[in-house]
């Protein structure tokens, strides 16, 4: 006896529009929202880099690649429309988000009337020019000095934009390397997102020796170097 499937071509279009639904909502629910660490419970954590893409970008990309590492690039667009070919480099195997166009002092522009507006418009440029050059939409923001305000979230959901600051970051700071990796190392654990820059202007070959010390001590105790949106539960777009 022959079994026919009541699934006819109507039902399955239905079947497949509410999955596609099912499947949108899953991420709107995390637009605008702002995270700075993900889960405990998991043996994973996050590199992240800011300011770029800089002159160590492409060194960087492949260093991570010997560890197998996943990280996630927080690009300026400025800095991506003079080295596009760096910003495409970072795009391959890791996750792009949006640092803005000009990396302005928003604790300055927060105390304006049309903020939102610009902070709009350099989420808007900054995007367009990180897509253009490694073909990504980010979908991740992190403001600049991690700025972060209400009206910002607003906007951001606005966009569909994910905000990330850090658990730990010190790469900008004087202190000496040494001193500095430790606390790096200190920092490494569980649900960490750690902040490193590979741009902005200085000279950034201690983001190299940082990074390798923390894939190198994150191997030694099991955590596994993964993207944001695996850290966080981000489902695909």
């Amino acid at each position: 006896m022959k079994y026919r499937s009541w699934y006819g071509p109507s039902v399955l279009l239905l079947f497949t529009f509410l999955s596609l639904r099912f499947a949108a909502a899953g991420i709107v629910d995390h637009y605008g929202q702002f995270y700075a660490e993900g889960p405990r419970g998991a043996q994973a954590f996050a590199l992240t880099y800011d300011d770029g893409p800089g002159a160590v970008t492409e060194d960087l990309v492949k260093l991570l690649g010997k560890y197998g590492a996943r990280a996630a690039f927080f690009m300026n667009g400025g800095a991506v429309r003079r080295h596009p070919e760096r910003a495409a480099a970072a795009a391959a195997g890791h996750i792009i988000g949006n640092h803005t166009d000009t990396h302005a002092n928003y604790f300055q522009i927060g105390k304006k009337p049309d903020r939102e507006k610009f902070l709009a418009a350099e989420l808007d440029r900054a995007a367009a020019s990180i897509e253009k050059a490694t073909g990504k939409r980010p979908r991740f923001l992190r403001m600049p000095n991690g700025y972060d305000r209400a009206w910002v979230r607003k906007v951001a959901a606005e966009k569909r934009y994910i905000i990330v600051n850090w658990t730990y970051g010190s790469d900008w700071t004087r202190s000496e390397e040494a001193a500095m990796t430790a606390e790096y190392l200190r920092a490494l654990g569980p649900g960490a997102i750690l902040l490193m820059h590979d741009g902005g202007g200085k000279a950034r070959e201690k983001t190299l020796r940082l990074t390798e010390a923390v894939l190198i001590e994150a191997a030694r105790r099991g955590l596994k170097p993964v993207g944001l949106d695996e850290l966080l539960g981000i489902p695909a777009e």
